[in-house]
């Protein structure tokens, strides 16, 4: 147990990619929270980026399209995909998993 969350701990400080940015999948500023209905860190994130008066996109990563799709992009932005935690977000290019939120209003601030 103890290397298991010595692992997601690793991932989360060493894998903290916020300034690597991707290719962006919008023309305007964008948040896709790549979750699934049964997690509670992904509804919680949905919830808070509403409030917040974002627009969000959810994809579910159950649907063997959307991982087709996340898992090519996490690899770009240097992200683990055998295992992490959910949900995962992309902000105008910048990928984060299970990130503080104001990293995410941050990013979504920040585009150009």
């Amino acid at each position: 147990m103890l290397l298991i969350a010595g692992y997601f701990l690793w991932q989360k400080v060493f894998h903290d990619n916020t300034d690597k940015i991707i290719e962006t999948s919008y023309e305007k500023p964008y948040v896709v929270v790549y979750g699934r209905d049964s997690c509670g860190w992904t509804l919680k994130y949905l919830s808070d980026l509403r409030n917040e008066g974002i627009e969000v996109i959810y994809k579910i990563v159950d649907n063997e399209e959307v991982s087709d799709e996340l898992h090519p992009r996490m690899e770009k932005a240097r992200l683990d995909t055998t295992s992490y935690y959910l949900p995962v977000i992309d902000v105008n290019g910048k990928m984060f998993i299970r990130p503080e939120l104001n990293k995410v209003l941050e990013a979504y601030k920040d585009y150009k």
